[in-house]
């Protein structure tokens, strides 16, 4: 379990540092592609913008017309023209009433085509600097596509990546705490079959070698009452625990509540080996001294 935990914390690892290769490139494409437009595009497009705002000025229109009326000018002179030819080739005389009142027909339609020339020069003038503002505003209405759509890759691939490493650590974290689930079970199982012998002993202190050092112990006296008398005083029995109590074994001992009213300590619950061996060795040399009385009368005897 612990390995596939690394593993799965290495793989989102692994892909956040794919992902992060991925987003320095899209931010470079962004930052290149930002710079080419301040540097490059922006200034003509303000160029072209200033341009498209001042294109149907009076000058323009003026010179456009002018040069309109001039072609339809020309255009008529040269059909005036065309026509004398034509009828002198004919055999018609220039100078008669007849020609000279086709003549002058002409010249007033030439009149007239520059009249209207004039004013399709302006309106020609009028829809270009409308055309060119449109471009201007499509031009606005573009403005920063490409680094934008650099730093939105940048974006998704520092997302994903993250996103990645995330689940990595996240099955990493289930699968410890799998793992530590069953520990603790397995551990409280091994409390429950062991808590008779913990309440026997009445701490797991007691296996283990005690501290018992002198200068480890202070607030010293001899006890204030006869542990021989406290032994005595103790019923000893042979018993079994109970299901699902202590060690489920046979054995032969004293129990906590009388131990606790013969000797003064304790809970009443558990017997603390310290006190146990400790009675029991006091116990003893009370036993001693008294056998030592009884053999020095009888010497004396």
């Amino acid at each position: 379990m612990g390995e596939a935990a690394l593993l799965s914390a290495k793989t989102g690892q692994d892909y956040l540092k794919i992902m992060r290769g991925q987003m320095d490139i899209a931010n470079e494409w962004a930052a290149t592609d930002r710079e080419r437009q301040q540097d490059v595009f922006i200034p003509l497009e303000d160029e072209y913008i200033k341009e498209a705002q001042n294109w149907d000025n009076p000058g323009r229109i003026a010179q456009r017309v002018s040069e309109a009326r001039s072609d339809a000018q020309l255009q008529g002179q040269l059909a005036e023209e065309g026509a004398k030819r034509q009828a002198m080739a004919m055999g018609v005389n220039p100078g008669s009433g007849r020609f000279l009142a086709g003549s002058r027909a002409a010249k007033m339609n030439t009149g007239l085509a520059r009249l209207g020339a004039g004013n399709t020069a302006r309106r020609m003038v009028r829809a270009e600097a409308d055309q060119r503002e449109a471009n201007a505003i499509n031009l606005g209405k573009g403005l920063a596509v490409n680094p934008g759509t650099s730093l939105g890759l940048a974006n998704g691939a520092a997302s994903s990546g993250y996103q990645g490493a995330m689940q990595g650590y996240g099955q990493q974290a289930n699968i410890l705490g799998q793992e530590f689930d069953q520990r603790m079970s397995k551990w409280q199982a091994d409390q429950s079959s062991s808590a008779g012998l913990w309440g026997a002993i009445g701490t797991v202190a007691g296996m283990m070698p005690m501290l018992s050092d002198e200068d480890a112990k202070t607030d010293k006296k001899k006890p204030g009452r006869s542990l021989l008398k406290a032994v005595e005083d103790m019923p000893v029995e042979e018993w079994s625990y109970k299901d699902g109590r202590g060690d489920g074994g046979r054995h032969v001992g004293t129990y906590a509540q009388d131990f606790q009213r013969a000797t003064g300590v304790g809970d009443g619950r558990t017997i603390n080996v310290v006190d146990a061996i400790g009675t029991t060795m006091g116990a003893i040399k009370e036993l001693s001294k008294k056998v030592d009385k009884l053999q020095g009368r009888r010497i004396a005897a």
